[in-house]
């Protein structure tokens, strides 16, 4: 989607060298590396839009992101958070595609 409107896309992973300094650069940051609290705030710019599509659970059970919510939310301009984030989204589109598909059958 971001780049069907011209944006620049840096792909990135666990091992990525130099990992802050890329995330740093940043203006919307979308974490899915299945890490735990993995982005901390000296990895991310002042003001960015923070999108943390990670779904971690802690061993008390408590479900969190990839994002580290409570540093990072004090830098970011805008941050979904986990649970509660883009999981209802998800959920939505998976929903609307299988219906889709099923009238796409019906035909």
């Amino acid at each position: 989607m971001l780049l069907s409107r011209h944006a620049t896309i840096t792909i990135c992973h666990t091992r990525t060298k130099n990992l802050p300094e890329v995330t740093r650069r940043a203006e919307i940051l979308v974490a899915a590396a299945g890490k735990a609290e993995m982005i901390r705030a000296d990895m991310v710019r002042e003001g960015a839009v923070v999108i943390d599509v990670g779904m971690n659970r802690r061993p008390d059970g408590g479900l969190v992101g990839d994002v580290a919510f409570s540093e990072v939310s004090r830098k970011a301009s805008h941050i979904t958070p986990v649970p509660g984030g883009v999981g209802p989204m998800t959920i939505a589109m998976l929903l609307k595609n299988t219906c889709e598909a099923a009238r796409r059958q019906a035909i």
